[in-house]
């Protein structure tokens, strides 16, 4: 109820208050209610009431407002209807759009224990890992790579604890620290391979780029703050420009690993950057992000398949030019097909109970997606 509302229904009681000053009757006198109940409409308009209601709730904001708008119609003094119909107007406006959708995972997000879970695990390993590559240029024994290897997943561990402890941290910042470790070790590995390090110096330029992007990933964590469709589009577009490329590359003859990692490592790079500036202005999910990524899988395959089915054992590097073109159609189809996936509107399945066997005994099921 609006403080509109509110003043009227105090005006009408001050009405119905007796007054020392009438006298006999008059005093007794009650003024017709300024907000009239909802009972005075008609039933349909009831009905589009309470339709248009429980499509606001859900989000489907353009049948509430269909339905709001039907009921000001057959009843204009119906006291709710045309505050859900400027409601409705308002979340149809785009800033409207854009505050619902940080509201609900599109946008800013809140804490997460699964975040904080997933990165607490990711971060042990990465510890783990730091102390055993550091044991190896220190040339441990057995028992060092031991005790090397726990106290860096305990320092991981308690680390990633002891800086969440107060404000804990979301899945979108999760998903950014633990994918700077994991791209920080890939350009770690591929560095290596690129420049030809050896000894001490390659795994020194793992263990950098395992703790260089981890910073990286906790830097975009605490000041940009991307949601969990936005770092998954990053990485999407890091993976499938490394798969593209690579597909392509292994057709040439050459055999020069160095040129290879070095054209690996800018592909990679451009494609995170491209899609991560991307993802700044397409609002994503990680669930649509998810079926793009299927659909570059399945691409890949059918386009593999499809040139080995066309041109047979001797199809050679056409094979490998065949899946790349089917992992860019892929992801362009998944992309377009999945371009409502996130709309509040879209088609959902239902999944009714259905018994089976003798007698009713069976298997009942019941779901929504």
């Amino acid at each position: 109820m609006t403080l509109t509302t509110l003043l009227l229904v105090a005006l009408s009681a001050a009405q119905a208050t007796p007054s020392p000053d009438v006298p006999g009757d008059a005093a007794t006198v009650t003024a017709p209610p300024l907000v009239p109940t909802p009972e005075a409409c008609s039933a349909s308009a009831e009905a589009d009431y309470t339709k248009g209601f429980d499509a606001l709730v859900r989000g489907r904001d353009e049948q509430a407002l269909e339905a709001l708008q039907r009921v000001l119609a057959a009843c204009p003094q119906h006291p709710y209807a045309a505050e859900l119909v400027r409601l409705a107007q308002a979340r149809l406006r785009p800033g409207g759009r854009l505050a619902q959708a940080a509201v609900e995972g599109l946008g800013p997000e809140g804490r997460s224990d699964a975040g904080l879970a997933t990165m607490t695990l990711v971060q042990t390993l990465h510890g783990a890992t730091q102390g055993i590559l550091l044991c190896a240029i220190a040339e441990c024994g057995g028992q060092g790579y031991a005790a090397a290897s726990l106290v860096g997943a305990g320092v991981g561990a308690a680390a990633t604890l002891l800086l969440a402890k107060e404000d804990g941290v979301a899945s979108g910042q999760a998903a950014a620290i633990n994918s700077g470790t994991v791209w920080g070790f890939w350009f770690g590995v591929a560095s290596m391979l690129a420049l030809d390090l050896e000894g001490d110096d390659s795994l020194g330029a793992v263990m950098l780029g395992g703790a260089g992007f981890t910073g990286v990933g906790i830097l975009l964590a605490t000041t940009v703050r991307p949601t969990a469709g936005q770092v998954s589009m990053a990485n999407s577009g890091g993976l499938w420009t490394g798969v593209v490329t690579a597909l392509l590359l292994a057709t040439s003859d050459s055999d020069d690993t160095k040129t290879f990692f070095a054209v690996e490592l800018g592909a990679t790079a451009v494609g995170i950057t491209s899609l991560a500036l991307v993802s700044t202005h397409v609002p994503v999910s990680r669930g649509r992000m998810l079926i793009i990524d299927a659909g570059g899988i399945l691409g890949g395959l059918l386009g593999g398949a499809a040139t080995f089915i066309a041109a047979g054992d001797d199809a050679g590097d056409a094979i490998l030019v065949g899946a790349a073109a089917g992992v860019v159609s892929g992801l362009g189809l998944a992309a377009y097909l999945s371009r409502d996936f996130d709309s509040h509107d879209a088609p959902q399945a239902v999944l009714t109970p259905t018994l089976l066997g003798r007698d009713g005994a069976g298997v009942a099921v019941l779901g929504r997606f």
